[in-house]
């Protein structure tokens, strides 16, 4: 036995993770049971049970003669009559409903201190000075009925003046969308058909996981490191398969934090090309960097055409607006807003007030201060994450965004941990949200923007007690 959990289940859970993560690619093949006996110095019979369970599970497959490779596809959904019932339950009751966990936090524990949320707080919402905005464009009748389709045309000029780009050169290339989740809806939408592959670093935000399955999408893990996705791992994967399209969050990566590094960036548009792989950006943290500014977004280095933009004004400002947009090739735009037609529109009265803030200059002001507040709450944080360093954390130090990307030591199980902190009143999310399918993983998620100060201070004394408890 290696601690409580017989040697199988041990060897079972870091392959089943590798695989999840992508670490281990489609189609790689394992080592000969043999091999990875005397590698992790455990009996063959070890091996081949933490094979057996995982080909039960369908995450590799047997090839007479020639060994096991990893398949983490799911199979895509197929009936051969429309059971319209049961189509409608398969993919959606599959998919986890983090989301719907996540913001039923603060309902079931209304005191909690909230490191769960990924957004700027109440403080950075007062110090913005919008809501002025909003009770100025509340007195405007036309905030209270439709506007265009494809989104208010002053807000769209400005976004073309604050995104500056010389690849969105015209209002016509942004569709403006109820937040960037309706965006990534309406784009895979277009681009993808249910069984379709969709490739995507892992982990990675996990309401694009949410809506990939839900849609019946078949998820191709790319596993990353600190300069992003790793990309010779991608380019085996598109010598043997061919995604619909390439989901990634190169700047601030939710959640590890993580930036793309250009030289990748570059590597990676160079694939898009080759392959014609439309690569669907996700920006939302971009203007968020607490030291020097990130490299260039992938969509100003593009010259195909193959980069489609997607950012919100949830990180920038605050969540519930529910504004975003998308930016691209005019005819996909235009595509995109055939299929935003089905949702009518984006509310009104939030686009006037964002585009008065615009008009003003108001959002570069602001997130100046707000820069300076979070630089402030992750330093209290990281504080107190080098005071656990003795109990086996370990952490990077985020260079933007809004989060921590927290490695617990192998006793402590991650998920115990985060329900532990909830009963004590500190709510965060636990690694495998972010992954395909839960997996044991040592990784937490915390926030450092949506808690003042005091309260990062109170909550993070809270883990340790609680962290020092479980080590006992």
């Amino acid at each position: 036995m290696m601690g409580r959990k017989p040697i199988y289940t041990r060897v079972y859970n870091q392959l089943r993770y590798q695989i999840l993560s992508g670490e281990l690619a489609i189609g790689s093949p394992l080592p000969p049971e043999r091999k990875l006996a005397e590698q992790l110095e455990v009996s063959r019979n070890t091996i081949v049970r933490a094979y057996t369970e995982l080909e039960a599970e369908g995450l590799i497959f047997s090839r007479m003669g020639s060994g096991r490779f990893v398949e983490a596809l799911t199979p895509a959904y197929a009936s051969p009559r429309n059971h319209w019932h049961q189509r409608a339950y398969s993919t959606l009751a599959s998919a986890p409903s983090h989301m719907a966990e996540l913001l039923a936090v603060t309902d079931k524990y209304p005191d909690t201190i909230n490191f769960a949320h990924g957004d700027g707080g109440k403080h950075t919402l007062e110090s913005s000075g919008f809501s002025d905005y909003v009770k100025s464009s509340a007195e405007q009748l036309h905030s209270y009925y439709f506007t265009s389709v494809q989104g208010l045309p002053e807000l769209r000029e400005h976004l073309v003046d604050w995104m500056d780009m010389e690849q969105i050169s015209s209002s016509e290339q942004i569709v403006i969308t109820s937040g960037s989740q309706e965006g990534l809806f309406l784009i895979t939408s277009l681009l993808a058909r249910p069984g379709d592959l969709v490739v995507t670093e892992m982990p990675t935000y996990f309401g694009s996981l949410q809506l990939f399955q839900s849609l019946g999408m078949q998820i191709v893990p790319v596993p990353m490191d600190a300069e992003g996705m790793r990309i010779d791992v991608l380019e085996g994967i598109l010598a043997r398969c061919r995604p619909r399209m390439l989901y990634t969050v190169p700047t601030y990566h939710n959640p590890t934090g993580w930036t793309m590094s250009l030289s990748r960036r570059k590597q990676l548009l160079a694939l898009s090309e080759k392959y014609e792989l439309p690569i669907v950006e996700d920006d939302a943290y971009r203007h968020l960097h607490l030291e020097k500014e990130p490299p260039p977004s992938l969509k100003s280095l593009d010259q195909s055409g193959n980069v489609i933009y997607l950012n919100t004004f949830s990180k920038l400002l605050f969540p519930g607006l529910r504004v975003g947009w998308v930016a691209a090739n005019r005819p996909f735009a235009q595509l995109l807003t055939r299929m935003k037609e089905l949702s009518i529109t984006t509310n009104t009265l939030g686009q006037l007030a964002l585009a008065a803030f615009l008009r003003e200059g108001a959002l570069k002001p602001h997130l100046e201060v707000v820069r300076q507040q979070y630089r402030e709450q992750a330093a209290i944080m990281a504080g107190h994450l080098d005071r656990f360093f003795p109990l086996g954390i370990r952490y990077e130090h985020p260079a933007g965004g809004f989060y921590f990307w927290v490695s617990l030591p192998e006793e402590i199980h991650a998920r115990k941990l985060m329900n532990d902190c909830a009963k004590q009143g500190v709510s965060f999310t636990c690694g495998d949200m972010f992954l395909s399918r839960e997996a044991e993983q040592p990784f937490i998620r915390l926030c450092f923007t949506h808690e003042r100060s005091e309260q990062i201070d109170r909550g993070m004394r809270i883990i340790d007690d609680v962290l020092q408890t479980r080590k006992e």
